[in-house]
């Protein structure tokens, strides 16, 4: 089985998010959906080595999808290396309902490991999320209608990838749509922010009186310029974060006064 265009998601087979994108990717040629059978939020670049996989074959609207009862690490494992017979030209993860930026995000989201698995195997790839105001405050109509003009805008943003590829040492694009977007909303070219929350541990009892524990987080609201959080909060830009995997660890030649002395630490140890 092949296809033009692999779409995945953290959010399940039945977010609107996936829903609304793969719609408008069908314009670019063949594509599969391969998606966790339930949402799998924050679950990261993980996969599942200690139970058995499941697939489950639908279709939604006239493309085949695959459900994983898995992360996205999972999914896209399987569909690179069982259910495809050749590699995409391109992977999508998303639309997430919700922003995905700082480097904290980054590393936490599902819909980024999404297209970190793909980039680690040398495919173009593209992390779409958006942001979001609370479901209960807004119609679903209206929810509807803003993820729809996301994915038009995604649609364009992966003919153009798929048409002029992604720059030299570029491995995926990490992006990010505003709540509301208009005629005279800016695309940027940003950075990851270091965090968009500072974490918290709320502790309670239960009904027999033992602790247990929620791990939060209170977002922040505001973020230094250049950064995915200032165009998403401050400017309602699109924001583009173009990430080189191999830039996340460096050769610093101030370490190696560091690497001599714990060389030397290693043989008197090994000596005593």
């Amino acid at each position: 089985m092949k296809c033009d265009v692999l779409l995945t998601n953290d959010d399940g087979y039945r977010s609107v998010g996936l829903r609304v994108l793969l719609r408008e990717l069908k314009w670019l040629g063949n594509v599969i959906a391969v998606a966790p059978e339930e949402p799998r939020n924050a679950a990261g670049l993980s996969i599942t080595l200690h139970k058995p996989l499941r697939i489950k074959k639908i279709i939604i609207d006239d493309v085949r999808t695959f459900l994983v009862n898995g992360t996205t690490g999972d999914c896209v494992t399987i569909a690179l290396y069982h259910i495809l017979s050749d590699f995409p030209k391109i992977v999508c993860s998303g639309i997430n309902v919700g922003e995905n930026i700082s480097l904290v995000e980054f590393f936490m989201s599902g819909t980024v490991a999404g297209a970190i698995i793909a980039a680690l195997n040398e495919i173009p790839a593209i992390a779409f999320s958006k942001s979001v105001t609370s479901f209960n405050t807004r119609s679903t109509c209206e929810i509807g209608i803003e993820f729809e003009k996301s994915a038009k805008i995604a649609r364009e943003i992966v003919r153009i990838i798929l048409k002029h590829g992604l720059p030299e040492g570029i491995d995926l694009l990490n992006i990010n749509f505003p709540q509301n977007i208009t005629e005279n909303t800016k695309v940027m070219l940003t950075r990851l922010a270091k965090s968009s929350f500072k974490p918290a541990v709320v502790a309670r009892s239960d009904p027999r009186g033992k602790p247990y524990y929620w791990l939060w987080g209170e977002k922040k609201t505001e973020y230094a310029k250049g950064t995915d959080g200032f165009a998403i909060f401050s400017l309602n830009a699109i924001s583009i974060t173009p990430i080189c995997l191999s830039g996340l660890s460096h050769s610093a030649s101030s370490l190696q006064e560091i690497i001599g002395k714990i060389q030397e630490s290693i043989s008197r140890i090994i000596k005593n």
